[in-house]
């Protein structure tokens, strides 16, 4: 496959990337995915994404903010700021609701979801947002942001169609595909795909989780992306490279500073 994919999710700051980073990041590039979106989830690990930025310049594009699981400890947010404010920052998140583990408030995780909402629509940055049996608040609260300007991803969909085709239609948002869609069972998400519209679908990894089959139960990593985009060009009936430019094309739109620095890079 030689049409290059961005990986719009994963997490490279934790402790499983630490001894082999370099490595992840190289084979990634190898098999063509030549953007990685890594997403903060805490104050800690959000600064941790600018300094992969920093470390992985043109490769690893940096998005802060605070997961569902952590908004019990998120503070009043005034640090998030100036973070939202690098021009590195693609995004603000991962944000949302999480209502299966349930590791924070319920009522503060929507205080904490709305706050960074209002934070991203104010600077025009897409908000990545994260949902587990939830969807009804959080197709409500996007539903509210979308007249306001307000862009956003639910990233790791694995629901059915009919709630795919609602948060399309009533909340204007993307769908990031990861590897669930590989999975045997995920029959819903696979009837999902091949039937939701294209342009509004990206593709994610969310490493080092969700690997796609065959590599389930092992660490994922971007390099397993080009899975993921096979498995969706089966389910749609197209070629690989045909998905491949079209959800790196989606990636672009959804994320315009993305956009910039590829300009930029292909410039020099």
């Amino acid at each position: 496959m030689s049409a290059g994919l961005i990986d719009t999710h994963a997490h490279l700051d934790g402790s499983e990337f630490a001894a082999d980073l370099d490595e992840v990041v190289r084979r990634a590039q190898q098999l063509h995915v030549s953007a990685l979106i890594s997403c903060g989830q805490d104050q800690a690990t959000s600064v941790q994404t600018l300094a992969l930025a920093g470390r992985f310049p043109g490769v690893v594009a940096p998005a802060v903010g605070v997961h569902p699981h952590f908004a019990k400890d998120a503070g009043d947010l005034l640090w998030l700021e100036p973070l939202l404010d690098d021009p590195r920052v693609v995004a603000a998140g991962e944000m949302g609701l999480d209502y299966h583990y349930d590791f924070s408030p319920r009522a503060r995780q929507r205080e904490v979801f709305e706050c960074q909402l209002e934070l991203a629509t104010a600077r025009g940055l897409p908000a990545i947002v994260h949902c587990r049996e939830a969807y009804d608040d959080v197709i409500a609260l996007l539903r509210s942001y979308r007249g306001r300007g307000a862009t956003v991803v639910v990233h790791c969909f694995t629901a059915n169609y009919d709630v795919g085709k609602t948060l399309i239609d009533e909340c204007g948002a993307f769908l990031g595909i990861g590897g669930a869609v590989t999975f045997k069972k995920a029959t819903d998400l696979q009837d999902a795909v091949q039937r939701l519209p294209l342009e509004r679908l990206v593709l994610e990894t969310d490493c080092p989780y969700m690997t796609p089959v065959p590599h389930r139960g092992k660490r994922n990593e971007p390099a397993y992306l080009p899975l993921t985009c096979a498995a969706l060009a089966a389910l749609r009936g197209a070629p690989a490279e045909a998905i491949a430019e079209a959800t790196t094309a989606n990636a672009l739109r959804l994320f315009p500073r993305l956009a910039a620095s590829a300009s930029a890079m292909q410039a020099q």
